[in-house]
């Protein structure tokens, strides 16, 4: 087993250039995943991240996704001719993929769009049966907390995979004990990158400025404290524990405005109209704003902003968060839940700030600790950040052009 430890930088090799690998001896590699942009989904945005980031080392990328996705989104070709994710449509899906003629086919699991189809689960296993040429590698982004089914699921999808990556070692581990061919297979584990803007294309000049025009469309003084949450709500995102929260802060008499931003539709979905009604109930109405989600060029006056973001997990903080480690980028501090176990690089910086979980009081004493000392909250601001290195996707690109490596070498 490749020990995934390897994949782990030290506070002082982040950022180490590894031996530039000859993309050409990889050949083409065809990403299947179920959602990409527009569609609404994390994994399928990250999925699109890392191809683009892959073409733009030269790999030779295609994707295959979904027909609701847009195919002129990207700089590399895009197939969004997928209808049906069910066992009825992997007879073209097959072909689709053979049509291509990769020499990696590279699958990301799950995603929104598959939903419960057991197309993508027994499709490895179909093409060995066809004797494919091809090698298969798989992206499975979470596994310690799935339902049942999907664990299912994912033990058939796996089997007939010649390499594995996961997003960090605590969900590598949990499923090498589960499944312990994993171990006898090529796997590391890679983090996911961050989806949504990147503060790298601003000066800093710009940054003020966004920060100034976006504070004055909200309301907001310069002496205000904004909390952040970012990505799609759901139940395991915490926000009915950080809406408590508020309400301890606001009889501690501290009234930070909370800005949400992500795909919050209340008029389709049962769970974000609960969510929508409970400010009001907590009387914290008036401190809540729900930005829906919000093109990437506003994101970015969005994270400029903000002061402190805050993820309080009810299954802890996990290198899958991708909408986490896109605020992390813009080097807000970060309150969020403790994780199941110990994470690379989480130790000895000052980003990242765990509490315990499903606790509001601990979560408003958390952000007390910032939002009512501005020296605290400005040296937070300021101080290293040493996992920015760690989730640059120039970074996660070249592991996996690495893990393609080794891939295509072995017999």
């Amino acid at each position: 087993m490749t020990d995934p430890s390897e994949n782990i930088p030290s506070e002082t090799d982040i950022g180490d250039a590894a031996p530039p690998v000859d993309v050409k001896q990889i050949g083409k590699v065809v990403m299947l995943v179920g959602s990409f942009p527009p569609m609404h989904c994390g994994v399928g945005d990250s999925a699109y991240e890392l191809a683009r980031e892959l073409h733009r080392k030269g790999i030779d990328m295609e994707a295959v996704t979904d027909s609701d996705a847009d195919p002129d989104s990207g700089s590399f070709p895009i197939h969004a001719v997928v209808d049906n994710w069910g066992l009825r449509g992997m007879k073209r899906l097959i072909r689709t993929i053979e049509s291509l003629e990769p020499d990696i086919l590279h699958i990301h699991y799950p995603s929104k769009a598959y939903g419960h189809g057991l197309g993508v689960p027994f499709l490895p296993m179909v093409l060995r049966s066809r004797r494919r040429k091809f090698k298969i590698v798989l992206t499975l982004h979470e596994f310690r907390l799935s339902h049942s089914l999907r664990k299912l699921a994912s033990f058939v999808l796996l089997d007939a995979c010649d390499a594995i990556a996961m997003p960090c070692t605590l969900e590598l581990e949990a499923l090498v004990r589960r499944h312990m061919s994993v171990a006898e297979k090529i796997n590391a584990a890679i983090p996911v990158g961050p989806v949504g803007p990147s503060p790298d294309a601003l000066t800093d000049d710009e940054r003020r400025r966004l920060r100034r025009e976006m504070r004055s469309k909200w309301g907001v003084g310069d002496d205000a404290v904004v909390l952040l949450h970012y990505g799609t709500p759901t139940p395991s995102k915490g926000l009915e524990v950080f809406f408590k929260a508020l309400k301890i802060l606001k009889l501690e008499g501290l009234t930070p405005l909370l800005v949400v931003a992500g795909d919050h539709r209340p008029d389709e979905d049962d769970f974000h109209r609960l969510l929508a009604g409970q400010p009001g109930g907590l009387g914290v109405k008036d401190q809540v704003m729900w930005l829906g989600r919000r093109p990437t060029d506003e994101l970015a006056g969005v994270f400029s902003a903000a002061d402190i973001g805050v993820f309080p997990f009810i299954d802890g903080f996990s290198f899958r968060r991708s909408s986490l480690v896109g605020v992390l980028m813009w080097d807000l501090p970060i309150i969020t839940t403790e994780p199941d176990g110990d994470l690379e690089g989480i130790g000895g910086q000052e980003k990242v700030r765990f509490v315990e979980r499903n606790d509001p009081k601990a979560l408003a004493t958390a952000i007390i600790t910032l939002a009512a000392n501005p020296k605290a909250l400005d040296a937070a601001r300021r101080a290293p950040n040493p996992l920015k290195e760690y989730f640059r996707w120039d970074r996660i690109a070249d592991q996996y052009i690495d893990l393609y490596q080794e891939v295509r070498q072995k017999k």
